[in-house]
């Protein structure tokens, strides 16, 4: 196989192809023309050398554009969707219109120094920005976006995020002390590096913060922190690193939540509901703190509901490189990482009004309807919600990443090959309730129901142990993902003027272990101890037992070919054409398929979702200003199953567009950056044929974002103007989600020569930006839709004392 990758890439290299080597040094406006990039190169190059595509981000744009969540810092990248309304995890990103058909980042992967936080971005209710935090010890974010990827990380065709920290080498750091203005969040990040030896660098860092975060839950919903740790020796032909990193963070997840929609689909409009306010409101309450269910192993699992997503990681890595001679050089880098946690989160399995909500269909003899722990009858005017706990317990999400490359240079050509192996552990646990509760963003109350003698049919508000209406969801994963992937990329300088790439990579996927939970079985048990068998206590949903074994193999043959060509010192044209793709992980089980025969062409069709791009352009650069062009293609094949709808889908998609990326400065302290992406996608094919030729959900047309900066003196002012035009809610294209704008200033004064004082905002009109909904169509409704939009308006103050 490895000798199947070196032909091929030689046979390509021999083609005229045109590669992509963006600048994008408007992203940082303290980057120089020719700074070192690293992600998605098998040689640290100057940007302008490159034949990637790659931004880059340092710590002083990512605090001007007052990001909440480590998603949000995505969202002024050109070409890149990042709908970061989730909180601190569960976010959904995706790059030049490859789709987002059930939740997190399929296509695209976050790293930490060069290795994958996780090796999957979508696995279900563990996604890989839950273990991912950024704070002041990240010197920068590299983003690399297009097919290039494909040759350079697995599971990621589309694109790499890659958090580059500090080393220790710049001698100092800084303790930031930031505070919520009209939000309780106190938080405090440091970082500190210096020279501890003869070429020894130490380097320390991380936060801790406790708050509500920007939407009222009623408690202290964040709470936690991170500690880093970095040593490099470096010796006269390399270096060696070793780092570690420790995260328990505790951080509140936000699912959809009940929007008011009145109009119609073509032309909706967006707005609170009575007592509830969707910029700032949470379906989180401090009457439901508390859930008891019973766990798979057949024990009764307490949980404290305002742990939310909690996410615990140890990590210790290492980094080695060596320079063997005659253009011969030697580089590894290796990774363990102990991941588990929680997630629970109250999702709105149904929302109407009271007089729609109780009575007899709905509730087999139907009495009256109080708020739990009194004898008040509810008000039947108002708005009320089944709710779903999402209650997973992340058993084991350990995984282990080892990278070895050996590359040699010659005099117009530079080869390097390598090899790739992981695991990934993917054991969780599904444990969810059923709840009534009203809608409410100020400390919801539950809802017992009784029947017309009188008896509860709940239980301060519990209605089901178990999903009832979702066929109970009582599962278990215990499955291990292995991954071993031979690599390799040529670059041949043919001209002066002249670059051509070709890389190649095949990916030996191994799936093994065993799921339960297929089936509904429920169980009768005295859940709360009174001795007496109540009514949700008749039916509590339990784990059948019945363990699934899967055993498969996959693999995921991907390529990417490119030139560059200058036509003068200030522009050049490029294009690029690649195949690669994602390996289907936890969201194809509970499917049906033959998960231990490799020959079944059922599953065979669903395992690796499959991605084909072609990207070509132009790029200009002056004295002062830069523009970059790329012209973009997509094709990807894929198989999905959302838990949520119940629905198991096949597609195929088919996207292409402009992604525009410019800086000018206009005078000495007056400059402007800006990005723009402009897509225009299709369902190419689907098992349900009524949205064949449809746009996929959740996709605009337009994404863009606008940064003008002043800086004179010790005063710097601006803002992040960030935006997107209007985009369908699901993919039968009726429901419109309205375009929005939302504008982040800030403001920051240099006191002392050592300390800064920065006033930020995040969304100061409070636009109402509608993220996703679960409802296809208003028509037939009630008028309230079950959707997720970014938060509200926040400030924040942030000190800075530079050690």
């Amino acid at each position: 196989m490895f000798t199947k990758l070196l032909i091929f890439g030689a046979m390509n290299t021999a083609a005229f192809m045109f590669s992509q080597s963006t600048i994008n040094d408007t992203i940082s406006r303290d980057k120089t023309i020719d700074e070192v990039v690293i992600t998605g190169n098998s040689n640290p190059k100057a940007s302008i050398k490159t034949s990637t595509s790659i931004s880059t981000l340092k710590m002083k744009d990512i605090e001007n554009a007052a990001p909440r969540t480590t998603a949000e810092i995505f969202r002024t990248i050109p070409g890149i969707r990042s709908e970061s309304s989730g909180g601190e995890g569960n976010s959904n990103i995706t790059v030049r219109g490859v789709p987002v058909s059930a939740g997190g980042s399929r296509y695209l992967l976050i790293q930490e120094d060069g290795l994958p936080v996780m090796q999957f971005g979508d696995i279900a209710f563990g996604t890989q920005d839950q273990f991912t935090r950024f704070d002041s010890f990240v010197s920068r974010v590299e983003a690399l976006r297009g097919g290039s990827a494909s040759v350079f990380a697995s599971n990621s065709p589309a694109g790499i995020i890659n958090f580059i920290t500090k080393t220790g080498e710049k001698e100092g750091g800084s303790i930031t002390q930031q505070m919520g203005l009209n939000y309780k969040n106190y938080r405090t990040d440091f970082d500190y590096g210096t020279k501890i030896g003869d070429d020894t660098y130490m380097a320390v860092g991380g936060f801790y913060r406790i708050g509500d975060g920007p939407r009222k839950t009623g408690f202290n919903s964040n709470n936690g922190g991170q500690f880093r740790v970095s040593l490099l020796k470096k010796f006269e032909k390399g270096s060696f690193r070793v780092y570690a990193k420790v995260l328990d963070d505790r951080t509140a997840a936000y699912m959809p939540m009940p929007v008011g929609v009145t109009g119609t689909d073509s032309d909706p409009k967006w707005s609170s509901l009575p007592n509830y306010n969707i910029l700032t409101g949470a379906l989180q309450t401090i009457h439901l703190q508390h859930d008891r269910t019973l766990g798979n192993d057949g024990n009764i699992f307490n949980t404290d509901v305002s742990d939310g997503m909690h996410s615990m990681s140890k990590v210790i890595g290492a980094e080695f490189n060596y320079n063997l001679g005659e253009g011969w050089k030697f580089e590894e880098k290796i990774r363990y990482a102990a991941n588990d946690g929680q997630f629970v989160a109250p999702f709105p399995a149904s929302v109407s009004k009271g007089s729609d909500f109780f009575n007899a269909t709905n509730f087999a003899n139907f009495g009256s309807a109080v708020y739990a722990g009194t004898n008040t009858p509810i008000d039947m005017n108002a708005n009320y919600m089944k709710i779903a706990l999402f209650n997973v317990k992340l058993n084991n999400f350990n995984n282990f990443v080892n990278d070895f490359n050996i590359s040699k240079k010659w005099d117009i050509v530079k080869f390097n090959a390598g090899l790739y192996k992981s695991s990934q552990n993917i054991n969780m646990s599904w444990m969810w309730n059923n709840y009534l509760q009203e809608v409410s963003d100020k400390n919801a109350r539950l809802i017992d129901v009784k029947t017309t003698s009188g008896q509860y049919i709940t239980d301060n508000g519990l209605l089901n142990y178990g999903m009832k209406d979702w066929g109970n969801l009582k599962r278990d994963y215990n499955t291990k993902y292995d991954i071993t992937a031979p690599h390799a990329q040529v670059e041949i300088n043919a001209t002066e003027k002249l670059t051509i790439d070709a890389g190649a990579r095949y990916d030996i996927g191994k799936v093994s272990g065993y799921f339960s939970g297929a089936t509904v079985t429920y169980t009768s048990l005295d859940m709360n101890g009174n001795g007496v068998i109540d009514t949700p206590e008749q039916m509590v949903g339990s784990n059948d037992n019945i363990n699934v074994p899967v055993n498969y193999r996959y693999g995921i043959f991907g390529y990417s070919v490119g030139a560059n060509y200058a036509l003068s010192n200030k522009n050049a044209v490029f294009a690029r054409v690649s195949q690669g793709g994602s390996a289907s992980a936890d969201r194809i089980l509970f499917s049906g398929y033959n998960y231990t025969n490799n020959d079944d062409p059922a599953l065979d069709a669903v395992k690796v979702n499959k991605v084909n791009q072609v990207e070509a352009g132009y790029k200009l650069r002056g004295s002062g200003y830069f523009l970059n062009t790329t012209f973009f293609y997509a094709g990807t094949k894929e198989a999905n199953y959302e838990a949520t709808t119940q629905r198991k889908t096949e597609n195929k998609y088919q996207s292409f567009g402009v992604e525009l990326d410019g800086y000018y400065k206009i005078t000495q302290g007056l400059d402007i950056k800006a990005g723009l992406t402009y897509t225009h996608a299709e369902i190419k094919n689907a098992i349900d044929p009524t949205i064949i030729g449809n746009m996929p959900r959740r996709t605009p047309k337009l994404m863009y974002s606008v940064n003008p900066n002043f800086n004179v003196s010790k005063f710097n002012v601006g803002f992040y103007l960030i935006g997107a035009t209007k985009a369908f809610t699901q993919d039968n294209n009726k429901l419109l989600m309205p375009g929005y704008a939302i504008v982040n200033p800030y403001v920051s004064y240099q006191v002392l020569k050592n300390l800064s004082v920065s006033l930020n905002a995040n969304n100061v009109f409070n636009t109402i930006a509608v993220t996703e909904a679960e409802e296809g169509s208003i028509a037939g409704g009630n008028g309230i839709v079950r959707a997720r939009t970014l938060p509200g308006a926040s400030y924040s103050v942030s000190v800075k004392f530079d050690l």
